[in-house]
């Protein structure tokens, strides 16, 4: 679903059911002769015009990028005759790219009237992925409710606008009920948690799901019970949750969830973290924890390797952990390692490259292939740092010789 809000063509969406299709016969075109009088008794050539196959067309358009910038040309396939219409109008609907330049085209073609019952869009069955998180004043939160609710049957995904989403929506949003993802990351209204809950009860296929960074704790002093989506593969926790919520809640994910982030979690501490962790660690595969988390202090972070034995990607930031991240470690499956830093971080008792180097040749870390550390770290700093990072680097490449996974083997250094 990726996102640039600038584009040099201003075409409506909407234009393709506003210009029609030529009447002319296209034969006409390739059987008329010269405009010589004398070919005017002549009988036509028979045509020369190729009628390629719906199944052919629909497969040409499949090499067609899904990008922003494909979407006029996925807009002029729809102009070509009514055979090619028919291939390339579910594929120019099917994921919109929203500007603000295309957002009105968009909402006069799906939603014409705001009675429901009055001009029904025939192509709003058409949108599966609704992206709405480049648009700031573009929309209200009437008109994202309403759009929500024309599109409510076939939408798969949905990324909430920051401005426009407001408590109003969700009642829209509770009748999307084939969603598999729904993005609230950016919504600057402050939306508690009951309501959040409440709406995830009627999305039962929802698989992955971004709480909103301005999410609210219970007000209420008596302990609320919260049923996560049954198939939810990956939780992404931002916001104003607290100890409580992550002792109460965090441990009763499905056990289908595999992938977990907590950012922007300014009230969690590290014992109700790991606590969590402790629960449901086994069962992860990848976990992501990204400043800010003002609570967490340096090292609390280092037995993450220990309570999570399936880890095959871990994210985080060096003011979290150390260099005895390894010391808890025996064997680990960890596949990808990626540690960044914020601009006022001191490297004292940051994960060394020789310290992973170790790891490796000793068999604790046997799949670990691709590493990216912030440059602040000072791996590159020094002579012996910088060829310890070379030792890294051959001794993972000997790894994926003997036992390929599939993952560009390496080490790079971020910003």
């Amino acid at each position: 679903m990726a996102l640039d809000a600038q584009s040099n063509w201003d075409v409506e969406m909407s234009q393709p059911l506003k210009i029609p299709i030529r009447s002319v016969n296209a034969n006409l075109l390739y059987a008329a002769g010269p405009s010589d009088p004398s070919h005017a008794h002549r009988r036509p050539e028979p045509s020369r015009e190729i009628h390629l196959p719906l199944e052919i067309i629909t497969q040409i358009l499949e090499y067609i990028p899904r990008t922003f910038a494909m979407q006029r040309t996925l807009w002029a396939c729809t102009l070509v005759s009514r055979l090619w219409y028919a291939s390339s109008i579910a594929l120019l609907y099917e994921h919109p790219y929203l500007s603000g330049a295309s957002f009105n085209a968009f909402v006069r073609t799906i939603c014409p009237s705001k009675n429901a019952h009055i001009r029904p869009s025939s192509l709003s069955v058409l949108v599966r992925h609704l992206d709405m998180s480049s648009l700031v004043h573009n929309s209200s939160r009437s008109l994202t409710a309403r759009l929500l609710g024309r599109l409510k049957g076939n939408l798969e995904s949905f990324l909430a606008p920051q401005a426009s989403f407001g408590i109003n929506s969700f009642a829209a949003l509770s009748k999307c009920t084939k969603l598999k993802m729904l993005n609230l990351s950016l919504i600057s209204a402050s939306i508690p948690n009951k309501l959040l809950f409440q709406t995830l009860k009627s999305l039962q296929d929802l698989e992955v799901l971004f709480f909103p960074r301005s999410s609210g704790g219970d007000k209420s002093t008596i302990k609320e019970v919260y049923v996560w989506p049954p198939r939810m593969k990956a939780l992404h926790l931002a916001g104003g949750i607290d100890d409580n919520f992550i002792l109460d809640h965090l441990s009763d994910v499905p056990d289908c969830t595999e992938r977990l982030s907590v950012q922007h979690c300014t009230q969690v501490h590290a014992h109700a973290l790991l606590t969590a962790l402790e629960s449901i660690g086994p069962r992860l595969r990848e976990l992501t924890i990204r400043y800010p988390m003002s609570r967490l202090e340096s090292g609390q972070l280092d037995t993450l390797l220990m309570i999570c034995p399936n880890l095959l990607a871990l994210r985080t930031f060096a003011e979290y952990v150390t260099n005895d991240l390894l010391s808890f470690v025996s064997k680990h499956p960890l596949r990808i390692l990626d540690v960044e830093a914020t601009p006022s971080y001191l490297a004292e008792g940051a994960l060394r490259p020789e310290t992973l180097y170790m790891a490796v040749e000793d068999d604790l870390l046997p799949d670990l292939r691709s590493v990216r550390v912030s440059k602040r770290l000072g791996w590159r700093e020094t002579p012996a740092s910088r060829q310890d990072v070379i030792d890294l680097e051959e001794a993972m490449n000997d790894h994926e010789s003997e036992n390929p996974l599939g993952l560009w083997t390496g080490v790079w250094q971020g910003d």
